[in-house]
């Protein structure tokens, strides 16, 4: 029923994120360079649709939808290919989706991966795709899995990466990609619940100007959580 997600309880919304004068940090230890008051003012008629509780959340899953696409897909790479090529395709996977994915957001995906990044979903997957392979006598496939698995989970694969990813995001987003994601998430959910959102553009001077502010806060509080 429209307008019911967004009337969550204030306890609710404290665990999803905490406010301050500069952004919002997530309960998963992401900031976002807005604060509540901001984003209630500019989502609008959004907020009637979808809480701003739910919108932090969608927008964490969706930041690290790279470690979940690439943990759902190594199985299959690792059945259907050579270890050695397997592996160069999951990093390659894992960069052009760190790449594109802030530059299209959305409700149904956010959903989506919001449903498969969950750990335990994710630790019965892989235990029976590993013992597939361990019965198919592909022990150094089920060596890669364990290991990535671990790699991805901790977030070791993402520290790796991300200094070169950053610098490639920055000369394609004009925000911090946390931020992207969010904004663009208010802007597809306005698409879809058909509402308007006319200080999007506000927004992103915000944002811009918190983020110039506070930017050693952003450099130590993305990384993710496991």
């Amino acid at each position: 029923m429209a307008g019911e997600d967004s009337h969550f309880s204030t306890a609710e919304e404290s665990a999803a994120y905490v406010d301050t004068p500069y952004g919002l940090m997530s309960a998963a230890g992401r900031w976002y360079h807005i604060p509540e008051d901001g984003l209630r003012e500019y989502a609008g008629s959004v907020l009637d649709h979808v809480s701003l509780d739910q919108l932090v959340r969608w927008a964490d899953a969706w930041l690290e939808s790279p470690r979940t696409i690439a943990l759902w897909i190594l199985p299959i790479l690792l059945w259907a290919l050579p270890l050695v090529w397997a592996v160069l395709g999951i990093v390659g996977l894992y960069c052009g989706w760190a790449l594109a994915s802030p530059s299209f957001p959305g409700v149904f995906g956010a959903k989506v991966v919001s449903v498969l990044r969950n750990v335990y979903l994710q630790g019965l997957y892989y235990a029976s795709t590993l013992s597939f392979l361990a019965v198919g006598e592909q022990l150094a496939a089920v060596g890669i899995g364990l290991t990535a698995f671990v790699l991805f989970r901790w977030g070791i694969v993402e520290w790796a990466l991300r200094s070169g990813l950053r610098v490639v995001q920055r000369q394609l987003y004009p925000l911090p990609v946390a931020d992207q994601i969010l904004r663009g998430l208010i802007v597809r959910a306005a698409v879809k619940y058909r509402v308007s959102v006319p200080q999007v553009d506000a927004i992103t001077s915000d944002i811009i100007d918190n983020w110039g502010t506070e930017t050693s806060a952003d450099d130590s509080t993305e990384h993710p959580a496991s």
